[in-house]
């Protein structure tokens, strides 16, 4: 028998009860999203429990030692799921760059710095924060937003302020009561605290040489971070081009006012307002003796080249997380300094799609955002918001066919471009016979040549019309508005209807007419057997048909005692084991570079492409969306010889321990929820021990993902009743 092969993709989710930087310039026309590079850090590649019982050996006089397992368990682990999700990157040139920044402040203090290690996180939200194991996170957002280098500086030396004071450890200990030691619930610090270290933060800055003058209008990025990363008008040609054109109605003619306050209400809120931090900020520096120093230590191409970076990452982002407004005003941002990016027009073909398609599926998303209410974004999302499906639909085919004749052998804009024919097929009020032969601006002299030759007929000539037909029908009437070429006439151009008009040469593209024919075709056929085509894993025994590949599993803990522990590691270590072995056994050949002890920089990148096509599936819902690292998928399944990579995900609960919130808290938070998760919440898994094993697949193909069935094990899930569980799944693919 020919053998197949299995490249393992392995996540566990346990549920437990009881470089220097690189002198090259990017290349921003060919960009590609940032990834993690570099040795592999105990942060990621140490185990949860391995990391608690290396810092339960550490002295922490501190910390009390009845609560110092339970502080270590639930601050790992909530650490370890920002760590092992698709946003965190390491190694890469925004985290280099901070540690620079970093590496400058705390020139006087080396052990400290020695302590620190740096991450950044893939989010458009303008935030940074550490930890209380030294662990700072600055997301692309942040970065994308601020005006120079001492900007980030002064952020920086915030957070530094913090971990140095240990706010974290101070607040774990105010609040023992806790039943887990949350990260995100010690990481709410008093506003004293935030104060305390805004005031360590300055002497910092100061002594690292950036200038004093610049760390006011810091808080200004942070008090309009729900604004895009720059103010920029969209012109109102915006969407024309040779063949297209929108009327100058469309575009609102209000002005959207920015209405952000500085004093603003923070008596429910943990951290002060930002006018007291800037009057306390002021107040210290006027103490001081003022000082000149520099914008930037490292350089301004430097910073100007991180900044970009981080500002072409959060089109990703935006597209990810459906702020699609966002992503169109970020691309026709950066398009003006980077004309020739493929990457921003593959971005923006992407985002027209989505566009198109999450209107067409009536999602209200992207179109109900109220950060995008303010500003001049706020004239963009107001036009899309208002467009209805055949309007959108035609904005964005006609802008992605103009792409796909620019770029005509580029194989991804080609797939998109397919994507969006299928969604024009798919939009009911989309008919080729609803377009005009003509553009806009013919469509309007025309119109008005038809006009004032009724003008020059004499007035009596025109009451003495002949009348209608007595027996005239409906159809009859609708057939004199109609010119015998089937075309919208004349004497009927509605200009609100502007869509219609300008789309000649796709209509009459052979081509785009057969592949619009055989989706529509499709979609009528598909949608008898709707029920027989839903899932992309009908089966487990069509897994013998998939490929598997084993990456580090994603362990949660939801009990600080030591034999919650143990349970965890040994329930991890037996699963990756017998999957391997049941694999092998049934004769095929597997891949293991990405196993948990041969972790490897592949195999971390490949699992982040994973994860993001999850979150696209659950975050489009029943959308066929296009992925949006569809490039690295095509990759994947080159070097892993397969279209499909299952993950097999294993969720164990003791119920008896732990109450549903406790168990709800942490799979909720998780990136990605499997339907075996659901049963667990509805209260199914709620009544004794009980072990589910389900396989996600993600084609590679389309960047989808499916679940199979969930396969149940009664009791804690114990070597033997493991294994037998895993052969039967196993046994089944023969």
């Amino acid at each position: 028998m020919l053998k197949q092969t299995f490249i393992l993709t392995f996540l566990l989710s346990l549920s437990v009860s009881g470089a220097l930087f690189a002198q090259s310039k990017t290349d921003f026309n060919n960009y590609r999203t940032l990834l993690s590079n570099g040795s592999i850090p105990d942060d990621i590649r140490l185990t949860t429990p391995e990391k608690v019982e290396r810092d339960m050996q550490i002295s922490r006089p501190e910390l009390a030692s009845s609560v110092k397992r339970k502080f270590y368990v639930g601050i790992h682990t909530s650490i370890d799921r920002i760590l092992h999700s698709e946003d965190c990157v390491f190694g890469d040139p925004i985290s280099t760059y901070v540690k620079d920044i970093a590496k400058n402040l705390l020139k006087d203090d080396a052990e400290t710095f020695s302590q620190l290690r740096f991450y950044t996180l893939k989010s458009n939200e303008t935030n940074a924060f550490s930890t209380d194991q030294g662990i700072i996170f600055v997301t692309t957002g942040l970065i994308s937003q601020v005006s120079s280098e001492a900007q980030i500086a002064y952020i920086l030396a915030h957070e530094i302020a913090h971990y140095k004071r240990k706010h974290v450890l101070e607040r774990f200990k105010q609040n023992v009561t806790l039943k887990n030691a949350d990260y995100y619930e010690l990481s709410t610090y008093s506003k004293e605290r935030e104060l305390e270290a805004d005031a360590d933060a300055i002497e910092l800055y100061k002594k690292a040489g950036y200038d004093e003058a610049l760390i006011e209008p810091t808080f200004d990025v942070l008090m309009y971070s729900y604004l895009p990363f720059d103010e920029v008008r969209i012109p109102e040609n915006f969407f024309n081009s040779n063949e297209f054109y929108v009327p100058d109605f469309k575009f609102p003619k209000e002005v959207f006012a920015i209405t952000a306050e500085e004093n603003y209400n923070d008596s429910k809120s943990s951290h002060p307002n930002i006018s007291k931090r800037k009057k306390q900020v002021l107040e210290v520096l006027e103490k001081g003796s003022g000082w000149t120093g520099s914008p930037t230590i490292l350089g301004a191409d430097r910073f100007n080249e991180i900044r970009t970076i981080a500002r072409f990452e959060s089109i990703r982002n935006s597209i990810i997380s459906l702020d699609l407004t966002n992503a169109l005003y970020s691309i026709y941002i950066l398009e003006k300094e980077f004309p020739q990016s493929n990457y921003l027009t593959s971005m923006k073909a992407k985002t027209w799609l989505a566009l198109a398609q999450t209107k067409s599926q009536s999602m209200s998303k992207p179109y109900e955002s109220r950060k995008h209410k303010e500003g001049e974004i706020a004239a963009l999302h107001s036009i899309l918001k208002k467009m209805d499906k055949l309007e959108l639909a035609s904005i964005a085919l006609r802008q992605i066919y103009d792409i796909r004749a620019a770029q005509p052998a580029n194989q991804e804009i080609q797939a998109i471009y397919e994507r969006m024919v299928e969604t024009a097929a798919n939009t009911k009020q989309f008919s080729l016979e609803s377009f005009s032969k003509y553009n806009y601006q013919q469509a309007v002299q025309r119109n008005k040549s038809y006009n004032d030759s009724i003008a020059k007929i004499p007035v009596d000539s025109l009451s003495k019309a002949t009348p209608p037909a007595v027996n005239e029908s409906k159809y009859d009437k609708i057939k004199k508005k109609r010119s015998v070429d089937g075309n919208i006439d004349l004497q009927v151009f509605d200009s609100t209807a502007y869509y219609l008009y300008g789309m000649q040469d796709i209509m009459s593209d052979s081509s785009f007419v057969k592949t619009f024919k055989e989706f529509q075709n499709k979609s009528t056929n598909s949608s008898k057997n709707s029920e027989n085509n839903s899932r992309l894993i009908p089966a487990i025994p069509d897994l013998k048909n998939k490929s598997i590949a084993l990456v580090e599993p994603d362990v949660e803990i939801l009990e600080s005692s030591k034999k919650t522990v143990k349970v965890s590691e040994s329930i991890k270590a037996n699963a990756t084991e017998l999957v391997v072995a049941e694999a092998a056994d049934n004769g095929y050949n597997i891949n293991t570079d990405n196993a948990p002890n041969e972790l490897t920089i592949e195999g971390i990148q490949a699992f982040t492409f994973l994860k993001t096509a999850l979150i696209q599936t659950k975050g489009y819902s029943k959308v066929n969306f296009f992925p949006v690292d569809y490039l690295e998928l095509q990759s994947m399944a080159k070097k892993y010889s397969s279209d499909v990579i299952m993950i097999p995900s294993i969720l164990y609960v003791d119920s008896k321990k732990s109450a549903p919130m406790d168990i709800a808290r942490p799979v909720i938070a998780t990136w990605y929820v499997p339907p075996m998760a659901v049963i667990l919440l509805t209260g199914k898994l709620l009544d004794s021990q009980k072990t589910a094993i389900q396989f996600v697949g993600v084609d590679l193909k389309n960047g989808h993902a499916d679940q199979s069935n969930v396969y149940m094990i009664s009791g804690r899930p114990s070597r033997i009743l493991l294994g037998s569980k895993i052969y039967e799944i196993f046994k089944s693919t023969n």
